[in-house]
């Protein structure tokens, strides 16, 4: 019998891409440990998304809910902010819309939470013709010896060595592709920063009040494989801004997003950790 977590919710972002988020599901569904539930946090796509989301409830034997907003450009902190206001868990696990997960990635993400931390992981990375050939034959399946990888040593899973891997403590491969955290400490931080326009930087700053705030950084490396499939790199012309936005979070020790999370939360909570 498939064991259920009861603390861990898995926010997935995307944005018209049905083809990697079906890769994406038919990954979780493998999972030896599920999240309590699976939340898509969706910058807008169209129908077709929705159809796909719908078509695959009746195989989860934990809720799939679809959370989106309307496409209004590049707003994924505001996806996922929304998305993570609407979770049950007080573990929180986010993967990018291009990131297919190992069997045991939610299991390893269990072991890996510890009160005062957040997880960064990495992923190796998929070829475009391998991705091509993998999204046709709706194949989510990767190992250390699959063919087109690239950076293929992170699929190595050795969890008994993990141990001997040391934490990191500045903002180097501070991805939110794959990331986890306590939803309290999240909200705390006020969630993802919505002032940064287009992609860049957006995650390191949010990593940056993390450690402002006193959390330390662990490293999943030997655990909770991931594998990044190809894409088209995005649009880099609000990078500039974007840069001075995290460089004044650093300079300021700024410990909380000026727009974030507060806004979806219940007054309740929000008058609570002020």
């Amino acid at each position: 019998m498939t064991k259920i977590s009861q603390d861990i919710s898995l926010i997935i972002t995307t944005y018209n891409n049905p083809a990697f988020l079906e890769l994406i599901l038919k990954s979780i569904l493998s999972q030896r440990l599920m999240p309590l539930e699976v939340i898509i946090a969706d910058d807008g796509s169209t129908y077709e998304t929705r159809v796909l989301i719908d078509s695959y409830r009746k195989f989860f034997l934990v809720p799939l809910i679809h959370s989106w907003i309307p496409d209004e450009g590049f707003r994924v902190a505001k996806s996922r902010n929304k998305a993570i206001a609407r979770a049950k868990g007080n573990y929180i696990v986010v993967i990018d819309g291009d990131i297919v997960v190992n069997k045991y990635f939610i299991s390893d993400h269990n072991a890996l939470k510890k009160i005062g931390y957040f997880v960064t992981g990495s992923r190796a990375r998929l070829k475009e013709e391998a991705t091509i050939n993998h999204c046709q034959n709706k194949d989510e399946r990767f190992d250390l010896f699959s063919k087109g990888l690239t950076r293929r040593l992170v699929m190595l899973r050795i969890p008994y060595a993990h141990k001997f891997i040391k934490g990191h403590s500045g903002l180097k491969n501070a991805r939110s592709c794959h990331m986890a955290f306590w939803k309290d400490d999240f909200i705390n931080v006020n969630g993802f920063e919505e002032d940064f326009e287009g992609w860049g930087f957006e995650d390191s700053e949010f990593v940056q009040r993390l450690y402002n705030n006193g959390l330390k950084r662990k490293n999943a490396k030997l655990m909770a494989p991931a594998v990044h499939l190809y894409h088209k790199e995005s649009n880099t012309d609000n990078a500039i801004n974007n840069r001075r936005i995290l460089e004044e979070t650093i300079n300021s020790h700024k410990k909380k997003a000026t727009k974030g999370i507060l806004q979806y939360l219940d007054s309740s909570i929000t008058n609570a950790i002020k």
